[in-house]
């Protein structure tokens, strides 16, 4: 929507024609929808390192304590009664499931709907982006031989400011985050 000073807030066609392409829509919408979430709970939350070697998009921080994040979008989710299936390429599962690094690391999907014009709506009002953001810990999961997995978070493990705040002292308690 844009602003005009006769009709006011009026709907404005998605542009095309930008630097973005929808991938990278989605990587900058999950990294906004994170940062969000993260602000509302009273943690930083900045990009991680580069280059991305490490499978780390975004840090979440709370003084000392770190948690890295892995970030994935998709628009066209494979829902299913027991939760989100989502594929992974082998290399980040690998990296995901690692119980030595120095600080935990989750994966975070943000579920946007199918049709891009509804994935962020902003308003005079409000500033509403479109879905859930799924979050799983892959440490301790077996080892592969393909070249990706599907992996299953499950129904309701959704990221909101109470659950980052509940990871985070579970983190700060040297605690696994999905107790």
């Amino acid at each position: 929507m844009a602003y005009d000073s006769e009709t006011h807030w009026q709907e404005v066609p998605l542009m095309t024609g930008g630097a973005l392409n929808d991938n990278d829509r989605k990587e900058e919408l999950s990294f906004a929808f994170l940062s969000a979430l993260a602000a509302k709970a009273g943690f930083t939350c900045q990009r991680g390192p580069h280059p991305d070697r490490w499978k780390v998009d975004a840090e979440l921080r709370s003084g000392d304590y770190l948690i890295d994040v892995q970030l994935k979008a998709t628009s066209s989710p494979q829902r299913r009664a027991d939760g989100l299936h989502f594929r992974l390429d082998k290399a980040t599962y690998d990296t995901l499931r690692n119980d030595s690094r120095p600080s935990p690391i989750i994966l975070a999907v943000l579920e946007l709907p199918e049709d891009p014009s509804q994935w962020l709506e902003c308003t005079s009002e409000i500033l509403m982006l479109r879905r859930r953001l799924w979050w799983d810990s892959l440490v301790g999961y077996p080892e592969i031989r393909t070249e990706s997995r599907i992996i299953v978070i499950p129904e309701g493990r959704y990221l909101d400011p109470m659950e980052l705040t509940k990871m985070m002292g579970r983190t700060q308690q040297g605690r696994s985050l999905k107790e």
